[in-house]
């Protein structure tokens, strides 16, 4: 039992992103990291179809290759979760870890692949499963993207941003079936329905303006500049709250690390008066540490 226990908190130290100590982990972070630059390098080289069905061979062992080693690495932080302090629950420790947002995207990365082989699906289910490879970026997260700061952006704005989106919402749907009832008799093959309309609210609105649909008459002329002029600030809300928010984030975070450095100190300077007070460091070395601690 305790062999298990030590090889489990062996492991963690390995595949725990937090740990920046010790050669293996430094290893096996790097090799993940490599791992899926490579991944997203093929998805691109495979749409290529000459130099796929060239390369086909080496391109799926290639495949093959990489769904071994990300659905081990899953395996491997599932079982060693526990060493964390809010997992250590064996079961519903690892089902709270397995529904955080890290293990989910490693999940969609490699489940996809597996949900091919295992069921007969139409090819064209399957190919676009493979878009779910894409997924794979996203683990990039864990190494150099701080998934906590943008959950807790949206956590903390979510009652403004859930505002503005029914604003959003409200507005596009009056706007589409107004427009729809002012321009479906002049021009019905444009506006034929209510989706033609709502896919013209919305680029309206978000000022990309595509020209494929636009009203012809008056008062769809009238209302396409009323939806311009409201549009720009609507869209421009949820914006304006997410830049606020991760600013927030940003200064709560380098304070948080400010005083942990704060703390640091502190715990070296009791250190240095314990020795001191024991006799293991003269008067003067003390001092002589002590400045060089507080520099």
């Amino acid at each position: 039992m305790n062999h298990d226990i030590s090889l489990k908190k062996k492991i963690f130290s390995i595949v725990d992103t937090g740990n920046e100590q010790g050669l293996l982990s430094k290893f096996f972070d790097w090799f993940i990291i490599t791992l899926i630059i490579l991944n997203l390098f093929v998805i691109f080289i495979e749409t290529y179809v000459s130099i796929y069905v060239q390369y086909k061979a080496i391109l799926d062992t290639f495949e093959y290759f990489t769904i071994l080693v990300f659905t081990i690495e899953y395996i491997l932080r599932l079982w060693t979760c526990t060493c964390y302090p809010e997992y250590r629950h064996p079961i519903t420790g690892r089902m709270a870890y397995a529904c955080t947002l890290n293990m989910l995207i490693d999940l969609l990365a490699i489940f996809p692949f597996y949900l091919a082989i295992l069921l007969p699906l139409d090819p064209r289910i399957v190919k676009f499963l493979r878009l779910f490879r894409l997924f794979r970026i996203f683990k990039l997260f864990r190494y150099y993207g701080s998934t906590d700061v943008i959950w807790n952006v949206f956590r903390k704005n979510k009652e403004y941003l859930f505002t503005v989106l029914t604003v959003l919402t409200i507005f596009l749907i009056f706007v589409s079936y107004a427009t729809y009832i002012i321009e479906s008799d002049v021009q019905p093959e444009k506006f034929h329905d209510i989706d033609n309309a709502i896919w013209w609210a919305v680029v309206t609105l978000t000022t990309v303006g595509y020209g494929d649909v636009l009203p012809v008459t008056d008062l769809g002329k009238f209302l396409t500049i009323i939806c311009l002029l409201i549009g720009i600030g609507i869209i421009a809300l949820p914006t304006g709250i997410i830049a606020s928010g991760f600013l927030e984030e940003i200064k709560l975070k380098k304070e948080s690390k400010n005083e942990s450095n704060h703390l640091s100190i502190v715990d070296e300077l009791i250190k240095l008066q314990k020795l001191r007070d024991e006799g293991n460091i003269t008067e003067e070395e003390y001092e002589f540490i002590k400045k060089k601690i507080i520099q």
